[in-house]
């Protein structure tokens, strides 16, 4: 019998009730032994597991520790990431040096992306993705960013840092008038290659609305349009 829980049950009678998403309890425990962490400061309800499609007996994790003190609506968490065997045996462990704030721009979920991203010869990274929201009514924001990574020796290489997929922002009456802004990028594997990696083609498609008032109806008006750049493997990260 699989031993598949939700981690917000494992944690709950040290964390009070979260809300994760799945991940498997040996696993999850033998990695918290192996890097010697302090379960208090795991914010489970952001932890997250993957199996590597392109690995035998390999899953990401990635679990979120607390830096600092903890407020009512502020917190700061740094990822440690992890790639291990089905027991929960440690391949390979990165903390990642970036912190993800949450304060009135709230984390909303950490998500791992194991898509096709093959950026060099034997080489297929994978991704974690960051997503924030406001909880603003009349200034809505909404944002996601990814940052990929490939195995190398017992660590993992960062080699695209917060890379923006999708941003939403708006103003606006709550009613009809005002403005928004809505874009979603795309990466794609180009046909080109910098310093023996593949460049990433970013496709990115922007939608702007303005709505108003005119003789009691709302009237919008939409535009949308579409833009590509490539960015580069230069000094060890793609810019």
């Amino acid at each position: 019998m699989k031993k598949h829980i939700l981690i917000g049950i494992l944690m709950c009678s040290w964390a009070g009730i979260l809300h994760a998403q799945e991940i498997n309890l040996t696993r999850f425990e033998n990695i918290v032994k192996s890097l010697k962490l302090d379960k208090t400061r795991i914010k489970g309800e952001f932890c997250t597991e993957k199996k590597m499609p392109n690995a035998e007996d390999s899953y990401i994790a990635v679990l979120p520790i607390l830096q600092g003190k903890e407020e009512e609506d502020f917190f700061v968490v740094r990822n440690y990431i992890v790639i291990t065997d089905e027991n929960g045996a440690i391949k390979n462990q990165y903390v990642d040096p970036v912190g993800i704030t949450s304060d009135a721009i709230m984390l909303r979920s950490i998500a791992i992306d194991t898509g096709l991203y093959t950026i060099s010869n034997g080489i297929r990274a994978f991704g974690v993705k960051v997503s924030v929201q406001n909880g603003s009514q009349p200034n809505p924001y909404s944002s996601e960013t990814i940052s990929l990574y490939y195995p190398a020796g017992k660590t993992l290489k960062k080699v695209l840092n917060e890379f923006e997929l999708s941003n939403y922002s708006a103003e606006w009456d709550t009613r009809c008038t005002g403005e928004a802004e809505d874009n979603h990028s795309f990466i794609m594997m180009d046909k080109t290659k910098t310093n023996n990696f593949t460049d990433l083609k970013i496709k990115t498609i922007s939608n702007a609305k303005n709505s108003k008032e005119v003789n009691g109806d709302c009237k919008e008006n939409e535009t949308s349009k579409t833009s590509y750049r490539i960015l580069k493997f230069k000094n060890g990260k793609y810019h």
